[in-house]
Formats: structure tokens, C-alpha cells, sequence
């Protein structure tokens, strides 16, 4: 009789050790879960944050290519140059040289 009493108390051990084994387990991946959830979102809030930046930048783009033909355009360098007292070459001014 001796021998099962023994054999019971050592199996209720090996039980309450598998069971907090468990437990821990089941704890460490549950903050490996929350963990990976939270840098997922970090992940995600930077993706965006660069996706705007992005945008902002191609907006600015063509509103600077908008400007840029603006003031390459015949009628606002002839302005520019009116302000400047320059004129157009007469004849004979403008020499053109060969491709070498």
C-alpha cells in the first residue's frame, strides 16, 4: 500500500508541473502575439506616414512643372526681358556654329 501512495503524489506533481509549464507557455506566446501585433502597427503607421510624404512630394512635382513651363513660356520670357531692356538680335547678330 505504501508503494501507490507514493506513486500518487509524485504522478500529482508531475501534473501541477506540466500544468505551469503550460501556463507559462501559453503566456510567453501570448506576448509574443501582442508583441508582433503592436510592432505590426508601428510597421503599418510608418508605411502610411511615408506613403503621405510620398504624395505630398508628387503633388509638389507638378505643381513646380506647372510653374517651370509657365515661366518658360514665349510670353512671360519676352515680359522678363521688356523688364530687363533687352530685344530681340537683329540680323547678322546670331551666329551658328556646326556640330562637331
Amino acid at each position: 500500500m505504501r508503494k501507490r501512495a507514493v506513486h500518487k503524489e509524485t504522478g500529482d506533481k508531475g501534473w501541477i508541473f506540466a500544468l505551469a509549464l503550460e501556463l507559462l507557455a501559453g503566456m510567453f506566446m501570448g506576448l509574443i502575439l501582442v508583441w508582433s501585433n503592436i510592432e505590426r502597427m508601428d510597421t503599418s503607421y510608418f508605411i502610411n506616414m511615408l506613403q503621405n510624404e510620398i504624395r505630398e512630394k508628387e503633388e509638389l512635382r507638378a505643381k513646380l512643372e506647372v510653374e517651370r513651363g509657365r515661366l518658360l513660356s514665349p510670353h512671360e520670357l519676352k515680359r522678363h526681358a521688356e523688364e530687363l531692356g533687352m530685344k530681340e538680335p537683329q540680323t547678322g547678330q546670331v551666329r551658328r556654329m556646326a556640330p562637331r
